[in-house]
């Protein structure tokens, strides 16, 4: 049987090694917080990648398209200028 001091010092010990498994726990909880954190940063910065090379594919893919718009509408005009020309030639040579 203990006597009262040799209890009062495991009960102090129990308490000591509650308290550091406690802080274990919670230094292990902290670490498993911080790489799930810096497992979305890293996802994070992987989207915002692909989100910047898609942004940049859609940019070069507008810039394309609006040089077609304007190679096309050059197009055009000379077409009518041409169609315009026609009709013009066509009227003076019709009698009236």
């Amino acid at each position: 049987m203990m006597g009262i001091k040799e209890s009062g010092l495991q009960f102090v010990t129990d308490i000591e090694n509650a308290v550091i498994a406690s802080r274990a726990d919670m230094m292990q909880g902290l670490e498993d917080v911080t790489h799930r954190i810096n497992g979305v940063a890293n996802n994070l910065k992987e989207f915002k990648a692909e989100v910047r090379a898609d942004l940049a594919e859609v940019k070069a893919r507008q810039t394309e398209f609006n040089t077609r718009q304007t190679e096309f509408n050059t197009r055009q005009a000379e077409f009518n200028t041409t169609a315009m020309e026609i009709l013009i030639d066509l009227q003076r040579r019709i009698p009236a």
